[in-house]
């Protein structure tokens, strides 16, 4: 019965591809798609061109879709477990003022919204700079020159003893973004602190 009213529902209110593509997934079962691997100086948990991943990507970046927030939480969960027990924190990688208040939320930080993790603070020692053009529309190289100095360092005071910084992206493709995330929060850094570049995909 509940399937002839869902199909009623989405004949009167077509939802989106990608909402649909995840809507019976779970976080338990969404486990399936963890497949981290390294590249170049970042770890991505997931591969993007997998479809439930690409599908939860989507709804979460520009539908602001809490049951994709979730889905992708679940995987830097699931990481956590598999990495050695450290006092962490998790950088968000910033959206300029602009894209921001136009989107209306930073779906990095949606995600991490949904992490449930009480001893992880989430600290965002970044900002945007300056609005820079979307790297989808560029070359690799470009790429890397469209993030010159992209961020800045911002202080926040935070009485969380940490060894392991966490820079977040939900997506890396040349790793340009957080490779200048990285640059420009090092010097702020104690030299023994593990500094990790970490996407949802690539």
């Amino acid at each position: 019965m509940l399937d002839i009213f869902s199909a009623i529902y989405d004949t009167l209110f077509p939802p989106q591809a990608s909402i649909k593509k995840i809507r019976t997934e779970s976080p338990e079962q969404f486990i399936r798609h963890f497949s981290p691997h390294r590249f170049a100086h970042c770890i991505a948990l997931s591969e993007y061109r997998n479809p439930y991943i690409h599908a939860a990507i989507t709804a979460n970046k520009f539908h602001n879709h809490e049951q994709a927030a979730e889905l992708l939480s679940s995987l830097l969960i699931h990481w956590l477990t598999t990495v050695p027990a450290l006092p962490t924190i998790f950088i968000p990688i910033p959206l300029s003022n602009e894209r921001e208040h136009s989107r209306g939320y930073n779906q990095v930080t949606r995600i991490l919204s949904y992490t449930d993790l009480h001893d992880v603070p989430i600290v965002p020692l970044l900002s945007r700079t300056h609005d820079t053009k979307p790297q989808t529309s560029l070359h690799r190289t470009d790429r890397f020159k469209n993030m010159e100095q992209a961020f800045t360092y911002s202080k926040i005071p935070t009485n969380r003893p940490y060894e392991r910084v966490v820079i977040i992206d939900d997506v890396v493709t040349t790793g340009a973004t957080l490779y200048a995330a990285k640059a420009a929060i090092i010097p702020h850094l104690p030299t023994d602190c593990d500094v990790v570049c970490l996407a949802i995909a690539h």
